[in-house]
């Protein structure tokens, strides 16, 4: 008996430590989490950011709950129903959602499992789970306040250190600008008069090639064309950089093509004040609005195109 429970307890510690390890390495490439979770095409921008850090504060959770083997008949149930509950979304998701199959980000961009390998990994912890019936961990009157603590510190962690953008928005002063005058300058250029930017109602990006912000923000804007089957000849892109790493740009987002022109950097810097990226809603060459990557507003662009 002594043996099946120090069987047991290595089993739930290893369990433990494998979820842990999971939150940690998701909340270390964050912002690649939240595309990841953006690109399921199921929530707003915000909302994703709010249940991408809520997740891995439950992840967190049920791995400190494990490693200190506190109520450990309602954690072994709850660890399971999680590694259960994971395994059906990754068989499930190829049918569902259009994602890419290379990194399940279980590790974020720590440690890189396809979903076949991450099966693999739930199925061996599944399997490991059985010998948490051979322990019971630790049953004290202080138990729920550890849990209450193993749940509220991670997840408040997780939004004070890396807050969601509203919120780093709210704080501080996020917002965009333009120089008017030279922007108005910019929508002349030969490249981009020729896109028709100034006529009727386009969402103007103003992006750097190398730019990994811009990258970021190219990703949502497709996200959200394709999920409200928005016009892409509605949307116009202006770069400045070097031309051969326009094509690099949309390799590495791997987003839709949009009407792209390459502006003279100057300009374009002098234009938006040294910022990038800006997207810029402009109803026939006048401005309506501006956002800056953080900023985007999802219903906002939608009902102004519509």
């Amino acid at each position: 008996m002594k043996a099946k429970r120090i069987i047991g307890i290595v089993a739930r510690i290893f369990i433990g430590l494998v979820f842990v390890a999971s939150a940690v390495s998701k909340y270390l490439s964050i912002e690649a989490f939240d595309m990841f979770m953006f690109e399921h095409r199921l929530f707003s921008w915000n909302l994703t950011q709010f249940l991408s850090r809520l997740l891995i504060g439950f992840e967190c959770f049920i791995g400190l709950a494990l490693l200190f083997g506190v109520c450990q008949k309602q954690m072994r149930c709850l660890s399971i129903g999680t590694l259960v509950a994971f395994t059906i979304y990754i068989l499930l998701k190829p049918l569902l959602f259009d994602v890419s199959s290379d990194n399940c980000h279980c590790f974020g961009e720590v440690w890189i499992l396809s979903d076949s390998q991450t099966i693999v990994k739930n199925l061996v912890l599944l399997a490991l789970s059985y010998f948490l019936f051979w322990q019971n961990g630790f049953q004290k009157k202080y138990s729920k306040w550890l849990l209450i603590a193993f749940f509220v510190a991670p997840v408040a962690t997780a939004y004070i250190i890396r807050p969601p953008d509203i919120i780093v928005y709210s704080l501080y002063d996020k917002s965009a600008s333009l120089n008017i005058e030279k922007f108005d300058t910019l929508l002349l250029e030969e490249e981009l008069a020729a896109l028709k930017v100034a006529e009727g109602k386009k969402v103007l990006c103003l992006y750097s090639t190398g730019c990994k912000h811009c990258k970021r923000t190219a990703i949502k804007l497709d996200v959200m064309i394709a999920r409200h089957d928005l016009d892409k000849s509605d949307f116009v892109v202006a770069f400045w950089g070097k031309g051969e790493n326009i094509s690099k740009f949309y390799k590495e987002t791997a987003v839709a093509q949009l009407p792209t022109a390459l502006v003279p950097a100057g300009l374009f810097l002098s234009a938006t004040k040294g910022k990038q990226p800006i997207i810029v809603l402009l109803d026939n060459g006048k401005v309506v609005d501006l956002f800056r990557s953080i900023t985007i507003d999802e219903g906002k662009i939608v009902d102004f195109l519509e």
